[in-house]
């Protein structure tokens, strides 16, 4: 009973066997909404691996055909075509959604017929109307969060007047304060017991900061090298790379943290408490502390978990409102330097 909404640049091809609930079911699991599939494109291929990343069943497991598996392979989807997202989004929140999917935007530089086109330098990173309008969506539905990719500007330069050489390349809605933007980290090496090892960033993945030096991207999650479904046939896989596959990867493991929170305590997460839940579980990675390039760290599902199983005992799960001039006091007692 979990639902994914996902907005993109065209159709997802809704009748690809990873949507079933089974091999042997005809019933797919996706809703194309306002785009219905027609025909392949490269935007629904796009679409359709986003999608499958989120919650694609293996259909075949077979030496021929590789066993793709999305991260919540139980729930739904609900696919847009991005025209119109913000006041589709604002529909969508009355019928009771939680998270939502946005792997697409406007790059710091593109070709436009032969000529390299440079957005002004005042407009990445700065706080703009296309954030203001997706953070006042968000304050007006709290329990909604909007994961949102990075952008794939990593490796260019082109921003004339960064803050720093090398960083301040968020554009639009990802600059945004309440939604969560994802950047793309490599496979991760993890020990036995579920810790860290080692991770990379992929040096496409864009950086922050914002121009007002608030810590963006926010996360990092795995998107690179992801097998996941596309359109050209109800069979298709292929392997892309992107912060538009690290952004489904995260929204699908939010989608099953939300479901363990309300199977622990009978109630959905607030956007905010799932949002700082996922940032301060997540592994530290990069520049010690929050930076620029992972944002808090790489997401850890397994931490975030057991935060809440533990809430009240080793951990602390609060939502909380304070009024005007009211105060809220905690007393945290270290145990002198231990790391746990």
């Amino acid at each position: 009973n979990m639902v994914a909404r996902v907005w993109d640049g065209g159709p997802v091809r809704s009748t690809h066997q990873g949507f079933y609930t089974s091999s042997t079911n005809t019933t797919s699991r996706v809703t194309a909404v306002d785009t219905p599939f027609s025909s392949p494109s490269t935007n629904s291929s796009h679409g359709t691996h986003v999608t499958g990343t989120i919650l694609a069943l293996p259909w075949n497991t077979t030496a021929t055909v590789l066993p793709i598996k999305g991260m919540a392979t139980s729930a739904t989807a609900r696919t847009f075509d991005w025209t119109d997202d913000e006041s589709e989004a604002v529909s969508e929140v009355a019928l009771g959604m939680l998270l939502s999917n946005h792997s697409y935007g406007v790059p710091v530089s593109q070709i436009v017929n032969g000529n390299l086109s440079v957005l002004p330098s005042w407009y990445i990173g700065s706080y703009v109307e296309d954030s203001r309008v997706w953070d006042e969506i968000v304050y007006n539905s709290p329990f909604y969060l909007p994961v949102i990719s990075a952008g794939n500007d990593g490796d260019n330069d082109n921003n004339p007047d960064p803050i720093m050489f090398g960083f301040d390349k968020l554009v639009g809605n990802k600059v945004a304060k309440n939604v969560l933007t994802v950047a793309n980290a490599g496979d991760a090496i993890i020990a036995a017991d579920g810790s860290l090892t080692s991770v990379n960033i992929n040096s496409g993945s864009s950086q922050g900061p914002t121009d007002d030096r608030r810590i963006k991207p926010d996360i990092a999650g795995n998107g690179t090298g992801l097998d996941s479904p596309i359109s050209t046939s109800n069979t298709a896989i292929s392997n892309y790379s992107g912060t538009s596959m690290a952004a489904p990867n995260v929204t699908g493991t939010l989608l099953l943290l939300q479901q363990h929170y309300k199977n622990v305590t009978n109630s959905f997460m607030k956007a905010a408490t799932l949002k700082g839940l996922a940032c301060h579980t997540a592994d530290d990675a990069g520049t010690v502390g929050p930076d620029p390039s992972f944002g808090w760290g790489l997401l850890n599902a397994k931490k975030a978990a057991e935060t809440i199983n533990n809430n009240g005992l080793t951990s602390w799960i609060s939502e909380e409102r304070l009024n005007q001039g009211q105060t809220f006091t905690m007393t945290v007692r270290s145990n002198g330097g231990a790391a746990n």
